[in-house]
């Protein structure tokens, strides 16, 4: 089996435009009892209602343009918002979307609540799930555990902020969930999680023997988390990094010119926060020729950049930038 990647050249066009293609070849021997449909959805992550003072504005440009597109569903992948009363208002955005949403749990999720507590906020029924539609299958999967004195420990109220090699696990009830869940499917599968199965789950080797040996079903892995952009490719699966919709975090080259001066009392972090322009989202269009077109959108830094300030371009082996690039999976 042999994959192609050929990289788009990217223009400097104008803000909040999208991007031309990155395509990414298979042809697993996927057999389905169900037909499969045109299937199409929207993809946000790691928006952070609470560290950025616009996020209202940007979730509700998401939201029209995936009512004008007449998406079959809609997906946050994490770090949405805390479970706080001043947050209804954001949550009730993404409820005026008509039709499905489904929720991803992020790390910083549970800065301040438990587990149950966010869920309970959001209306979300399970931590790591699965769905049906059209003709595809969907995984969703929850990496916010501890590992510590061989016990697997929700994350809850930052109990996170420990050592790396502590955090970022999946829990071995769930990885067994996860192998028969997918062993049972007959449908091309996409996978989400918030953390990356290809570089920031701690124990992803084991997920990813799992995707491997089912590798003819799986159309990708997708995740957030990382507010990169980013494709890999290992053992035939293709891992794609959604970027955040609203900045990257810039730990040590700080500015307070980004923002009205009265929002830094209010956002104590906000110094940190490398901005984009414009929301950045993507839509994914399933098609049962088999293909996989994600349109992301790009924007551009608000000034002034964090590499103005010095910051490096490379995150992670990728390189910072304020876009999602559009991909096309053919299965």
């Amino acid at each position: 089996m042999k994959r192609r990647k050929f990289i788009s050249q990217i223009s400097a066009g104008m803000a909040a435009t999208m991007l031309p293609s990155t395509l990414l070849s298979f042809t697993p021997g996927i057999s389905s009892d169900k037909k499969t449909e045109k299937l199409s959805f929207g993809i946000v992550s790691d928006v952070h209602k609470d560290l950025m003072p616009d996020a209202d504005q940007r979730l509700e440009t998401f939201i029209d343009e995936a009512q004008k597109r007449k998406v079959d569903f809609i997906i946050q992948m994490g770090d949405f918002c805390f479970g706080e009363t001043k947050n209804k208002a954001f949550l009730k955005i993404w409820e005026t979307f008509e039709g499905t949403k489904y929720h991803i749990l992020g790390n910083h999720d549970m800065d301040r609540q438990s587990k149950q507590e966010i869920m309970n906020f959001w209306g979300m029924p399970k931590a790591y799930y699965s769905y049906d539609l059209g003709g595809y299958h969907f995984i969703v999967l929850d990496a916010n555990f501890l590992f510590q004195d061989g016990k697997f420990i929700d994350y809850e109220r930052a109990n996170f902020y420990v050592d790396s090699k502590f955090r970022t696990y999946i829990d071995n009830e769930q990885i067994e969930w996860f192998k028969a869940d997918l062993e049972a499917t007959r449908l091309p599968t996409i996978v989400f999680s918030h953390q990356s199965l290809w570089h920031s789950v701690n124990n992803r080797l084991i997920l990813q023997r799992i995707i491997e040996k089912q590798k003819e079903k799986v159309i990708s892995c997708i995740s957030g988390h990382s507010h990169i952009d980013f494709h890999h490719q290992k053992n035939d699966i293709n891992y794609i990094g959604i970027n955040s919709m609203s900045y990257q975090w810039s730990q040590n080259y700080t500015t307070t010119e980004r923002f009205p001066k009265e929002l830094y009392k209010q956002y104590g972090n906000l110094h940190h926060i490398a901005g984009y322009k414009d929301p950045l989202y993507a839509f994914a269009t399933l098609k049962p020729k088999g293909t996989m077109k994600i349109e992301g959108v790009k924007s551009e830094w608000m000034p002034p950049s964090p590499y103005d300030l010095g910051m490096p371009r490379k995150k992670e082996g990728e390189i910072n930038s304020p876009q999602i690039s559009n991909y096309q999976v053919n299965y």
